[in-house]
């Protein structure tokens, strides 16, 4: 094991101690010593429940919403709207954080929108709507690519099997009463084209709007094009590697 391979494992384990308060739990099912669904317990009172063994699902959790990668915590916002839900780590998180946002949640996976429907009813929240759809520039009719029970699935990885279905665009989520949008994006290749749209779209969206994105390498759009388009529609960009991951954060009027 190489010294930077330790030390974001160590990274990891001092921040599961610090957010989860069953982190006993949390840590023995990420090793797998626990393999059973884990319900995890942060220690604002925020819970959710886990698919399946945090073995081979803890980044369903962990980044959205016990390291809170987006930085949702921090930021006041009226909409948030969550491409990528998965089982609503992070949708869950926002709601909490900000009672008063209107938080939109779309994920075409099945499983994991009955998961995030059960997370959203777990926390008692009033202020979460499941959009169960694909979000695309166009709203096309995709073949949604499908490995296991839907964990890594989306439109551009190879899939055990295909689904097609059809998609939405952001049209579908109403921007008219927002002053300040939080948009977060996890949709596995996707971000570059509904990047895309937030461009073409400024004059329909807030003037003040953040873009919380985990960028994927297999998005057909390069990073470089996203963040070049970005800064012509004067977005301030950042681009840090959290956790060995790539994100991209684009904010204006912020």
């Amino acid at each position: 094991m190489t010294a930077h391979v330790l030390g974001r494992k160590l990274r990891t384990f001092s921040t599961i101690i610090a957010r989860c308060a069953n982190w006993p739990e949390v840590a023995a099912g990420r090793i797998g010593f626990v393999d059973r669904p884990v319900t995890v317990r942060l220690r604002d009172g925020l819970q959710i429940a886990s698919l399946r063994s945090l073995r081979t699902t803890f980044g369903e959790i962990f980044e959205p919403a016990i390291a809170d990668l987006y930085a949702i915590r921090a930021e006041r916002a009226d909409l948030v709207v969550d491409v990528g839900a998965n089982i609503g780590a992070f949708a869950c998180l926002a709601a909490r954080c900000l009672p008063r946002a209107k938080v939109l949640a779309f994920e075409p996976s099945t499983p994991h929108a009955d998961q995030c429907e059960r997370n959203v009813a777990l926390n008692r929240l009033e202020n979460v709507v499941l959009h169960r759809a694909a979000v695309t520039r166009d709203g096309r009719e995709v073949q949604f690519q499908v490995n296991g029970d839907g964990g890594s699935s989306g439109l551009f990885i190879p899939g055990e099997r295909e689904i097609v279905m059809p998609s939405v665009s952001l049209d579908a989520a109403d921007f008219s009463a927002s002053k300040r949008a939080f948009i977060k994006l996890d949709c596995e290749g996707a971000e570059g084209e509904i990047i895309d749209w937030i461009c073409e779209n400024q004059s329909r969206l807030p003037a003040s709007l953040k873009i919380a994105c985990e960028w994927h390498g297999w998005c057909p759009i390069p990073m470089v094009d996203a963040v070049a388009l970005l800064v012509r529609h004067e977005f301030r960009v950042e681009t840090p590697q959290l956790f060995d991951e790539q994100y991209l954060f684009a904010s204006r009027g912020w």
